[in-house]
């Protein structure tokens, strides 16, 4: 790289001057702090400039936590530092003139928010930057307990640990609000986009009036979960001290535990709700209507308006539960949820129904109350099965060739111009991304917007299928 390069790649933002790098030949910024923790389960604080930020280096995430019992997570690269003090973000941009005004994306990861990272692996944002003349940020947040265990209600010095990784996400859109220009960004065209939990904490985000005018267009794929209530929040936080014992047997206790130990707790957590269940069970980390950050449940905020100017985008794949498949937890699951229910029905049946009760149905519910209250949406159902999915590289070949949840990640992130994967592989990619693309230009999918009398999802399949 040289010097010229060099000059136009420090960026001078709200956090200090970055210097950033050339990934693949496209300006990259990594490790940009947003935020500070300055204290376990408080709010997160407004980074402040400083000394100048070397951005060629991928910033701290989260710790990472296990969501199967006696399986470790393997989402991020190696060399990546865990810490609670995780706030930063990376920026790819086709080069930082302030005058371009270039749309930007923000992508939210999943992880069932207690692994991943705005950095990892198997999630390549370069082409967006690179191909589509789009600004792209992937942040950092905190993760399970850190950024999700809400203590108020076993002490009161604790009120203010709600929603804590919400509290993340909204100031990162406010930086990104702020400095995202010094980029090429347009910092009135933000379009949020996120997967699974990423999805879902984008939902909850929809209903966090702080969040209101922080993004234009918001892309949810897979995730539509609504929050808990706050005395779900209450009884889990219960669950999450009575097994820090004896680590810790107070909120105080538990705020000066080494990050071990909050580890240790979730891992004996997991094994005692595998116990109880009788089969596999993910730890409910997760937002609740707290009545402030949340002051009502989202579905309600929507219907009455909160996000109507804010282009919406569901998407779901067609076999959302089969993923459950990979760990050999459909039977389990559906006997847990519908106990009542005739449980000789055929395989594929049990996981239509739980597809529906997890994913597909909450999808339906926020697009409906998204357009009582004013809103646009569009649905789309993903239903290919690529070659380069991700659950064959983490050795589930029961699921590997099929829709499942999940699967979709593979084409929104393979770059269709490149030479990864089949022909139809780029092909369903490049399907899959117009329809990002053209919500993030446009501010609209490219087919009829959704409503009650046109309900139906659009298709996105290989070509000919």
């Amino acid at each position: 790289m040289g010097d010229h390069i060099d000059r136009d790649l420090v960026v001078e933002t709200s956090s200090g001057s970055v210097r950033g790098f050339l990934d693949r030949g496209t300006p990259n910024w990594r490790g940009i702090p947003y935020g500070r923790v300055e204290q376990r389960f408080r709010p997160p604080v407004p980074a402040t400039a400083g000394e100048p930020i070397d951005g060629r280096h991928w910033g701290p995430i989260c710790w990472q936590l296990p969501i199967v019992a006696g399986k470790s997570p393997s989402s991020v690269f190696p060399e990546v530092a865990e810490s609670e003090d995780c706030l930063n973000l990376n920026v790819w941009s086709p080069g930082p003139d302030p005058e371009a005004r270039r749309p930007v994306l923000v992508w939210l990861h999943f992880g069932s928010r207690a692994y991943g990272a705005g950095s990892t692996p198997m999630i390549d944002v370069w082409h967006f930057a690179a191909r589509h003349n789009a600004v792209v940020v992937t942040p950092n947040y905190r993760l399970g307990a850190w950024g999700w265990l809400y203590l108020g209600a076993l002490d009161p010095a604790f009120e203010d640990s709600a929603n804590l990784a919400l509290l993340d996400q909204i100031l990162m859109l406010r930086w990104v609000k702020e400095n995202i220009g010094a980029f090429g960004g347009d910092p009135d065209n933000v379009t949020v986009f996120g997967m699974s939990s990423g999805g879902s904490d984008l939902g909850a985000l929809l209903g966090a009036p702080a969040a209101e005018g922080l993004f234009r267009q918001a892309a949810l794929y897979s995730g539509a979960q609504a929050p808990m209530a706050e005395k779900d929040a209450a009884e889990f936080a219960e669950e999450f001290l009575a097994a820090a014992g004896p680590l810790a047997s107070t909120p105080a206790e538990l705020a000066a535990l080494p990050n071990v130990g909050l580890r240790t707790v979730h891992r004996r957590l997991l094994k005692q709700s595998v116990s109880r269940a009788g089969g596999p069970i993910i730890v409910r980390y997760g937002p609740f209507v707290d009545g402030r950050i949340l002051p009502r449940a989202p579905l309600e905020a929507l219907a009455g308006g909160l996000m109507s100017g804010v282009s919406l985008l569901v998407s779901n794949v067609a076999e959302e539960a089969g993923v459950w498949d990979a760990w050999g937890a459909v039977d389990h699951a559906y006997k847990r949820v519908f106990a009542d229910s005739d449980q000789s029905v055929p395989h594929e049946e049990k996981v239509r129904q739980l597809s529906e009760y997890r994913w597909v149905g909450p999808a339906r519910r926020l697009i409906t109350a998204h357009h009582e209250g004013g809103g646009t949406g569009w649905r789309q159902k993903f239903d290919y099965a690529p070659t380069t999915n991700w659950q064959t590289a983490l050795s589930y070949p029961a699921v590997a060739k099929r829709p499942v949840h999940g699967a979709d990640v593979a084409s929104l992130f393979l770059d269709p111009e490149g030479e990864t994967g089949t022909e139809d592989d780029r092909a369903v990619a490049a399907l899959d991304q117009a329809a990002l693309l053209a919500l993030a230009r446009d501010g609209r999918a490219p087919w009829q917007p959704w409503s009650p009398e046109n309900a139906e999802p659009h298709r996105i399949a290989a070509p000919g299928h």
